[in-house]
């Protein structure tokens, strides 16, 4: 039974998801499908479908349940985390779940797209990423891993009549199930070693006996991270992530940008940072090479990019290692600041996409950068909106993240990674190139007489829209009290190996 309390976000969730599948089912719908409803209120600004209200109530609730669970206990050896780290998670997890589920409304109804299988997919990949976020065992996190991949598989190729969507779901299901073989091979491999799946009592075995001479841990930790590399698209695992994201219906690239992207991340953060941290010379090498090429290539390519959905793509990779920088770092200040940078990253990120989708139009025939020429006085509240992201995505004052970068400049000079900071300043000032190449778009040059003009937005998209521009401003602004909540939801995380840095390291 407790068990069941420690996982009641995850099966309000879960109950939410079968409710929407039985009333799709077995409810009459008219002859324009199940999606009528939703593409009635989104066009006319009107009522939601049956399906979009669970899905967003749903969420929320799984929220409040989160919250209500930060009170509860669990030893240290439990399966399922319930410390102020998974909160944290949850809170990221969740708020861009209804951001991506609010945004997606216009696009469901305008491509005439199935709803409920939609938010039903959505609802079950946010479980796995709650899993994923929670385990304290092996095979916790693998079954929360997969639930979350396979989830989101089908949503990437959710419009089944466009060859590219399905392309980039193939893609990144083969990509994906190599990731998993990866995954699951160095769970093998770090329970040979060290007798059990229990990450807590991994870590006090590990802390207790050199790492560095057993080949089977080395082995399994090396495996695992591969397979963490692939699923947060750092190089050279990046392979499959422009692809993917570009094929797939633009409210599910922001949705694997954010979701699937933060819910991997923090996993890793926790098992390397926490309970693989006695082992930190192992696995440190390898995640510092992984974020100098995260933040480096990414950046270049991006460059030439001429469709604004791909250069996101590849900026999405890019902040891939960035975050990384905080993981090296392996401190309380590069912890929080992850976290903080994650939260940042979430909102930008679900804002620019809801964008993007909003002025291709419909098959997403106008996402190049020549289609924004005049955007911003064609469409003054879009055009400032997207300005505010893209300003706080290359980390410009005063955005939420410009502070993240910050704060993770300052974990990495702290820990004496200078080489890590100097990449990270070097490279967010190639990325200012790309980003500034829209807004010049945008601002200063001329849409031509047939240009495609966007057509003005439904008011609760542009509430959405300024609420996610009025985070990003206060989160630039006020910044401090951020921080020291996710210090003190990161400060009762059971650690029995994390790594603390201190200013005099003792002597080995």
């Amino acid at each position: 039974m407790n068990h069941w309390v420690a996982l009641l976000p995850e099966v309000v969730l879960s109950l939410a998801a079968m409710f929407i599948l039985m009333h799709d089912a077995f409810v009459r719908t008219d002859a324009r499908g199940a999606g009528a409803a939703g593409a009635e209120g989104a066009a006319g600004g009107g009522r939601m479908s049956v399906d979009c209200l669970v899905t967003l109530y749903s969420i929320a609730g799984a929220f409040v349940a989160s919250l209500w669970l930060l009170d509860a206990s669990a030893p240290a050896d439990a399966m399922i985390a319930l410390d102020g780290f998974r909160v944290a998670a949850d809170t990221i997890l969740c708020g861009g779940a209804l951001l991506v589920v609010s945004l997606s409304r216009d696009y469901l109804s305008r491509e005439g797209l199935r709803s409920p299988e939609f938010h039903a997919l959505i609802l079950l990949a946010l479980v796995g990423m709650m899993v994923l976020v929670a385990a304290r065992d092996l095979i916790l996190l693998f079954v929360g891993l997969e639930l979350m991949s396979i989830s989101v598989y089908v949503l990437t190729g959710f419009v089944r009549k466009n060859p590219r969507s399905s392309e980039a779901s193939l893609k990144y299901f083969i990509v994906g199930a190599f990731a998993s073989a990866f995954v699951v091979y160095g769970i093998a491999l770090l329970y040979g070693a060290t007798g059990t799946t229990r990450l807590a009592t991994a870590a006090e075995r590990i802390a207790a006996a050199p790492a560095g001479g057993d080949l089977l841990l080395v082995a399994g930790i090396g495996l695992l991270l591969i397979g963490f590399a692939f699923k947060i698209a750092a190089v050279p695992f990046h392979m499959w992530a422009p692809d993917a994201y570009d094929g797939a219906p633009t409210p599910v690239t922001s949705f694997m940008a954010t979701g699937v992207k933060a819910a991997a991340f923090i996993a890793l953060l926790r098992v390397l940072t926490v309970d693989l941290a006695g082992a930190a010379e192992v696995w440190r090498g390898a995640v510092w090479w992984l974020a100098i090429l995260t933040m480096i290539v990414p950046n270049l390519v991006a460059l030439s990019q001429q469709d604004v959905k791909r250069m996101l793509a590849y900026s999405s990779v890019a902040h891939a290692g960035y975050l990384l920088v905080g993981v090296v770092a392996a401190s309380e200040l590069g912890r929080s600041a992850s976290i903080f940078y994650l939260a940042a990253y979430t909102v930008v990120t679900a804002g620019s996409f809801a964008i993007v989708f909003h002025v291709a139009g419909r098959g997403d025939r106008n996402q190049r950068v020549r289609d924004y020429r005049g955007l911003g006085w064609r469409r003054p509240v879009l055009g400032a909106a997207l300005l505010v992201f893209l300003l706080s995505l290359a980390g410009f004052p005063p955005t939420a993240g410009f502070v993240g970068k910050l704060y993770l400049l300052r974990a990495a000079v702290d820990a004496g990674e200078i080489s890590l900071a100097v990449t990270l300043v070097l490279t967010s000032l190639v990325a200012y190139y790309y980003y500034l190449r829209v807004v010049w778009k945008m601002y200063f040059e001329a849409a031509p007489e047939d240009a495609h003009t966007p057509p003005p937005p439904r008011p609760g998209f542009n509430l959405v829209i300024g609420t996610c521009v009025a985070l990003i401003l206060l989160g630039g602004l006020f910044p401090g009290r951020i921080i020291d909540r996710a210090r003190e939801a990161l400060a009762d995380t059971p650690a029995p190996g994390m790594v603390v840095q201190a200013e005099d390291p003792p002597t080995p």
